[in-house]
């Protein structure tokens, strides 16, 4: 008695490994490259954080590991200005030199410039900081100024990889003093482009 072979079960077998080494492709196409990104993103924090290790000693910038804010501890501004104070300017070109490595070695990486103010009242005013009508502008501003010193330091190659949002009174650091001058602070969060 002779057995048939069914000449459908070896194309079968092949159809499912090519499903198979297709489903892998996939896996490796869409999940890797956010499990690679995430460990560049971790490096890079790490790599900004031994970097700025000295001016966090110093007190002039503070690094939170896990959001990426970078905090300027040392920049404060008056009550109802934009303007940076001299002893700022010096902390910024500081920054910006350690910045420019890490986003030279990380094209993805963007920087947001977030302005922050006290609850303070302010009404239309023009000073040498620049014009603004409410604390929502005038923290956008403060962010602006902080953006304008670090593109003279870094260079205009990186204007579209560095942006600003100004919050004004809505995320306060003290809120038991509200007035405390460490509300009206600029902060840097790392972005990473998709």
């Amino acid at each position: 008695m002779r057995v048939e072979k069914n000449p459908w079960i070896p194309i079968a077998d092949l159809l499912s490994s090519v499903v198979l080494v297709l489903l892998l492709l996939f896996v490796m196409a869409v999940i890797v490259p956010r499990f690679t990104q995430e460990a560049q993103k971790r490096e890079a924090i790490v790599q900004l954080q031994s970097a700025l290790h000295d001016y966090e000693v110093n007190g002039l910038v503070k690094l939170d590991m896990e959001s990426g804010m970078l905090e300027f501890t040392d920049i404060t501004f008056d009550k109802g200005s934009a303007l940076l104070n001299d002893k700022s300017i010096p902390a910024i070109k500081e920054v910006a030199s350690v910045l420019v490595a890490n986003m030279d070695k990380n094209p993805q990486m963007q920087i947001l410039i977030e302005g922050h103010t006290d609850p303070t009242v302010v009404t239309a005013t023009v000073n040498k900081g620049g014009y603004f009508e409410n604390n929502i502008q005038l923290s956008a501003l403060r962010a602006s100024n902080v953006r304008g010193y670090l593109l003279q330091s870094m260079g205009e190659g990186y204007v579209n990889r560095i942006g600003i949002a100004g919050y004004g009174e809505t995320r306060l650091k003290n809120n038991v003093d509200k007035m405390a001058s460490e509300n009206r602070r600029v902060e840097v969060r790392m972005l990473w482009a998709e």
